[in-house]
């Protein structure tokens, strides 16, 4: 059996989402669901797969990245949305 090891990332620190689906997202509702979106932050570009679910508690996506083989959760994002209309997500 053979397991990859997940991209680097910094907990806790929010990443631009450049896209989700292939276009620029306009709501949270883009992230509901399987989704793939790419983001750019202070360790690169990454490409995020997995399940979106809205958390009512605090009007953002609660995101499951899932392993690149589509098994088990990698780690779970926060998206949500900036002041200035774009979103961002950051891993919790």
């Amino acid at each position: 059996m053979t397991s990859s090891t997940p991209e680097m990332v910094i907990s806790g620190v929010p990443y631009t989402v450049l896209e989700v689906e292939g276009r620029v997202p306009g709501d949270l509702e883009d992230f509901v669901g399987e989704r793939q979106f790419v983001l750019d932050g202070p360790t690169g570009r990454h490409v995020v797969s997995g399940d979106g679910f809205v958390d009512d508690d605090d009007g953002a996506v609660r995101f499951h990245q899932k392993a690149p083989d589509g098994g088990k959760d990698v780690r779970v994002w926060r998206v949500s949305p900036t002041p200035e209309g774009t979103f961002v997500a950051a891993a919790t």
